[in-house]
């Protein structure tokens, strides 16, 4: 009855890239991290190093292997594409100042759920392979453990902690959270079981380190 059911969802965004220091669209684009980057991870790592994660998943692109690498989680990781960035199309590796003049651009700025990157990826086509995942991640908690607490890491991309967020807290709009790398987000749920649902009850910030430079 109630909330018996617990899960801490741990949401990481992946250390920085060459194109992330130049402010660089990169989705899909497969940027390995600036390794001399990467000891700025290091007040996360020891956070994090002292939680014992049930599961671990990652974005299968290589920024966010490394990153998964170098935080040394004692856990099995799970590679899952659904973990992606959005897919950037004929944006990929450009910056705001090259693309500030383009129709199609300030569309996209000014309603990213309505308007499409050209040949990119859609909003709703992004939405839909996240919400896959969480709708797994959360079938999974419920029915092979409903009356434990589950911690859960996430390593992924800054569009995708910004999706989940705003979709579970009320007050977080899509552009408003600002999630630096190496910086992470802790959701927690409670399962309602009058209402047969998932419920995020808090929203923290998880350790980090320094700041990109």
């Amino acid at each position: 009855m109630g909330t018996s059911r617990h899960m801490d969802l741990f949401l990481v965004r992946h250390a920085i890239t060459d194109w992330n220091k130049q402010k660089r669209y990169v989705g899909h684009t497969d940027r390995k991290v600036v390794k001399s980057k990467l000891s700025q991870l290091a007040n996360l790592q020891k956070a994090l190093q002292k939680i014992s994660f049930d599961y671990v998943y990652t974005s299968d692109l290589r920024r966010c292997q490394e990153t998964i690498a170098y935080l040394h989680i004692p856990a099995h990781i799970i590679k899952d594409a659904r973990l992606r960035e959005m897919n950037f199309g004929d944006w990929e590796g450009k910056t705001y100042d090259e693309l500030k003049d383009e129709k199609t651009y300030q569309d996209w700025l000014e309603n990213w759920e309505a308007n499409s990157i050209p040949n990119g990826e859609s909003a709703d086509a992004f939405k839909s392979r996240i919400d896959s995942f969480l709708i797994d991640l959360f079938t999974l908690k419920t029915e092979k453990a409903p009356d434990e607490k589950k911690q859960i890491l996430v390593v992924t991309h800054g569009g995708v902690i910004r999706y989940i967020v705003s979709k579970y807290v009320a007050s977080s709009a899509f552009w408003e959270l600002s999630v630096i790398h190496g910086q992470g987000v802790q959701l927690s749920f409670n399962f309602i079981q009058q209402k047969g649902e998932w419920e995020c009850s808090s929203l923290l910030a998880v350790p980090f380190q320094g700041k990109e430079r």
